[in-house]
């Protein structure tokens, strides 16, 4: 807060002038255009004191609440208290603000018109806020493709870092119009699954303990979760060359997962060597039967030659 109000120190000191001036000249009934000066300083510097310190508030409430402020915030704060002073100082010195309202509200209307897009954007951004669908810290990820972390939501776009440290600038109006996936709204911690392919002739019930002691020993290695969370492994599929199941694991952030995916597979294949338990390669089996290879090598014997060799005869 004081840093903000550093920069219009020069401002400050003038109003402390004018100020005691004009307490000394009351005596002396000062001219009126000089009167107005005071006012003008005093109102100045009293509503940026008051928008910074409104600002203050602000930030410090929904810092201590969400961990970081939205700079749309900041700027309705400071529209609504700027107004507000202008009208105080068009009040202490007599003008009249009425017919500027009426010839505003007949403008009203081209403003809108040309300030469309903007204004799309700024109410955009408004009921995004409100509905407290996104906040500042979320990882979400657009239907678009766009994915990061929100850094930012201002009057006309919101800004996310991608994983790879880029900044992405997305229209409010985009956000609030397409699908969004935020995987901070109802907890911080995010579950993936890894999909694992087994040899038929493995012991599903030794495969399902091997694999959870290889995942449980990967979890105890990352910061514990919001919520106690236990891996799974569900078996889900006979496929062509396997039976294949889902490992569930979480973490606390979104890009661990990665990491995690990365290290659970290193450790499973290798746990996975050490008990025998094989991972078969892709298998396909053809038969062909006896009367098919007779009438193939009346039409061509050649080519009758090269088609059945790797095939299994029944």
């Amino acid at each position: 807060m004081f840093k903000s109000l550093r920069s219009i120190a020069i401002f400050l000191g003038m109003a402390l002038v004018v100020d005691l001036i004009d307490i000394v000249l009351k005596v002396y009934a000062p001219p009126d255009w000089f009167h107005k000066v005071v006012i003008s300083l005093n109102v100045f510097v009293l509503t940026y004191v008051f928008t910074e310190f409104l600002i203050f508030i602000y930030d410090r409430y929904t810092k201590a609440k969400q961990g970081k402020a939205t700079s749309l915030y900041h700027i309705l704060i400071r529209i609504l208290s700027y107004i507000a002073g202008f009208v105080i100082f068009t009040h202490l010195i007599g003008f009249e603000l009425a017919p500027v309202l009426t010839a505003l509200g007949v403008g009203g209307l081209a403003v809108a018109l040309a300030l469309q897009d903007t204004l799309g954007n700024l109410f955009a951004g408004l009921h995004i806020l409100a509905a407290k669908q996104l906040q500042p810290g979320d990882y979400i990820k657009l239907d678009s493709g766009e994915e990061g972390y929100v850094l930012d939501i201002n009057w006309r776009n919101t800004v996310i870092k991608t994983l790879l440290e880029n900044v992405v600038i997305i229209p409010n109006s985009k956000i609030s119009s397409t699908i969004t996936t935020n995987f901070f709204t109802l907890q911080k911690n995010l579950f993936f699954q890894v999909v694992v392919g087994v040899h038929y002739d493995s012991d599903l019930k030794f495969v399902e303990t091997v694999t959870l002691e290889v995942a449980e020993e990967l979890l105890s290695e990352y910061p514990p979760l919001p919520k106690r969370f236990e891996p799974i492994v569900r078996f889900y599929e006979f496929a062509d060359s396997s039976i294949n199941m889902k490992v569930w694991l979480a973490t606390d952030l979104y890009e661990n997962q990665f990491k995690m995916r990365h290290q659970f597979i290193q450790r499973l294949q290798k746990r996975f060597k050490e008990e025998g338990i094989v991972i078969p390669f892709p298998i396909r089996t053809i038969e062909i039967s006896k009367d098919s290879i007779l009438n193939l090598r009346q039409k061509d014997p050649s080519s009758a030659e090269n088609k059945i060799i790797h095939t299994k005869t029944v």
